[in-house]
């Protein structure tokens, strides 16, 4: 039997264990919503997409991705600095007048509410190998076996909360308000995409956006 094959197989186990856990972690889930009951008006047709952030560059990202997943799921959407001049902060009287120029009939606002570090352990655990691979045909297949050990580990990742409001424009009380969590965001662009596919499709099982439920 090869030497280097234990060796081989350990740093293998290792790899796709540590693979799994991240694979596991990098996701994004929505833990609550609401809806008011009391709206009874028609499906919304057009958005004007409002990410909340200090980061211009990130919430230009943002909004712009957002904005084309609606476009793509059959809602006219717009991103909210194409309204307005980028700014830190934005006027509200400003905003008013821009979403009432755009003809939206609705404006969807996300910000991010927290960031929390977690931590995860893996435990040991420790495989036997049977020889040559071939199984225990015999006590010698069994004796000549290989263990395959992993140690114990602890990672760290992060989780960003995040509040997701649809309200009807110009005026009037939320529609539709959930929660979700990014686990350990790889990039804007694909928490972004995690996102809007979870928003939107509760929106449209909601019958709060125009559009059929996604399969």
């Amino acid at each position: 039997m090869n030497a280097d094959l234990p060796n081989l197989a350990r740093r293998m186990a290792l790899g796709l264990i540590t693979m799994a856990l991240l694979a596991g972690c990098a996701s994004t889930r929505l833990t609550s919503a609401w809806r008011d009951t009391d709206y009874a008006g028609p499906p919304l047709k057009k958005l004007v997409v409002i990410g909340v952030s200090d980061e211009i560059a990130s919430r230009r990202v943002f909004e712009d991705d957002f904005a084309k997943a609606l476009s793509d799921g059959g809602v006219e959407a717009i991103p909210g600095y194409r309204l307005l001049p980028d700014k830190p902060q934005r006027n509200v009287e400003e905003l008013r007048e821009a979403v009432a120029r755009s003809g939206a009939d609705g404006i969807l606002v996300a910000r991010a509410l927290r960031v929390e570090k977690r931590t995860q352990y893996s435990p040991g655990t420790m495989t036997v190998m049977p020889a040559y691979g071939y199984g225990y045909r015999s006590f010698w297949g069994y004796y000549g076996a290989g263990a395959m050990i992993s140690e114990p580990r602890l990672y760290q990742y992060d989780v960003v909360t995040i509040e997701t409001n649809l309200w009807p424009a110009p005026e009037g009380k939320v529609m539709w308000s959930g929660l979700s969590e990014t686990t350990d965001p790889a990039s804007i662009q694909k928490s972004t995409a995690e996102l809007a596919k979870i928003v939107i499709g509760a929106l449209k099982e909601q019958r709060l956006i125009v559009g059929g439920v996604s399969k």
